[in-house]
C-alpha cells in the first residue's frame, strides 16, 4: 500500500510538472499546432514509464481487449447524453440549429474538397475518429489506466471516483480559466458546471474501465464524447450556447449526471477494484 501511494504521488507530480509548461505555452498562444495533442499525451507517457519501472509483471494499464459489450456502451452512452441534450436545445431554443451543412462545410474546407460525396464524407468522419484515438488514449492510459486502479485499490470506489474526477478537472482548469477551453460562459458559471460534468463523466468512464477490465472502452468513450460534442457544437448557433450544451452546459451536464447515477445504482460497480 505504501509503495502504491508513493507511485501515485510520483505520477501526479510528474504529470502536473510536465503539463503546466505545456498549458502555459497553449494559453500564451506562442505555439498552436499540436499543443493540445501533446498535452493529452502526457498522462500516458508518465503512466507507461512508471508501469515499466514499478509494474513490469502486472497488466495494470488494462491494454487487453476486455469484454466486447462495453465497447457498445462506450458509443451509446455519449451518443445518448450528448445527442439528446443538443436535440432538446435545438427544439426549445429557436434558431439555434445551424444545420448539418455547417458541419459538412467545415469538413470540406479542412480537406479542400467542395461538394464532397456522402460516402467520402462518412469515410472522412471515420478517419477523424480513428486519428483521435492516440490522443484520447493519452489521457485514458494515465487517468484510468494507472491512476484510477491504484486509487480504487487504496480507497474503494466512491473516494476514488471523487478524487480522480477532481484531479482530472483540475488538470483542465488553466485552459478553462484562461478562456481557451469551453469559452462562451462566465468564469463563475463555467468552472463549477465543468467540474460537475467531469465528475459525472468520471463515473461513466471508470465504470467502463472496471467492468470491461480494459482501457480501450474508456478510450472509445472519450473519442466519441469529444467527436460528438465538437460536431454538435459546430451545428449549434447562439451566443449563450455554452450555458446550455457541451461540457459547461447544464442540459448536457444534467443528462451526464443522470447516466452516472444510473451506473452507480444499477451498474454493479463494485466498491473494491478487482
Amino acid at each position: 500500500m505504501k509503495q502504491e501511494k508513493r507511485i501515485l504521488a510520483l505520477y501526479l507530480i510528474l504529470v502536473f510538472a510536465i503539463s503546466i509548461p505545456i498549458e502555459t505555452i497553449w494559453i500564451a498562444g506562442t505555439v498552436d499546432a499540436g499543443i493540445v495533442q501533446l498535452l493529452m499525451l502526457v498522462p500516458a507517457i508518465v503512466a507507461i514509464i512508471l508501469k515499466l519501472i514499478f509494474f513490469r509483471k502486472q497488466s495494470i494499464l488494462g491494454l487487453g481487449i476486455g469484454k466486447p459489450i462495453y465497447y457498445l456502451y462506450a458509443v451509446l452512452i455519449p451518443l445518448a447524453y450528448i445527442g439528446l441534450s443538443y436535440l432538446l436545445y435545438w427544439l426549445f431554443v429557436p434558431e439555434t440549429f445551424a444545420g448539418i451543412d455547417v458541419l459538412v462545410e467545415t469538413i470540406s474546407n479542412a480537406i479542400n474538397i467542395q461538394d464532397m460525396p456522402v460516402a467520402m464524407m462518412v469515410g472522412f468522419v471515420v478517419v477523424i475518429i480513428l486519428t483521435n484515438i492516440p490522443f484520447t488514449f493519452g489521457e485514458e492510459a494515465g487517468w484510468r489506466g494507472l491512476m484510477y486502479p491504484i486509487m480504487h485499490k487504496l480507497w474503494g470506489r466512491n473516494k476514488a471516483l471523487i478524487i480522480s474526477g477532481c484531479i482530472w478537472a483540475i488538470w483542465h482548469l488553466p485552459a478553462l480559466v484562461s478562456g481557451d477551453y469551453m469559452a462562451g460562459a462566465t468564469i463563475l458559471y463555467r468552472i463549477p458546471m465543468f467540474v460537475i460534468h467531469i465528475l459525472a463523466a468520471t463515473v461513466i468512464v471508470s465504470w467502463l474501465r472496471v467492468k470491461s477490465n480494459s482501457i480501450w472502452p474508456a478510450v472509445l468513450w472519450h473519442t466519441m464524447h469529444n467527436f460528438l460534442d465538437q460536431a454538435s457544437m459546430l451545428m449549434t448557433s447562439g451566443l449563450n450556447r455554452a450555458y446550455f450544451v457541451s461540457e459547461t452546459g447544464f442540459i448536457t451536464t444534467l443528462l451526464a449526471v443522470l447516466f452516472a447515477v444510473l451506473i452507480l445504482v444499477f451498474g454493479k460497480f463494485q466498491k473494491t477494484y478487482e
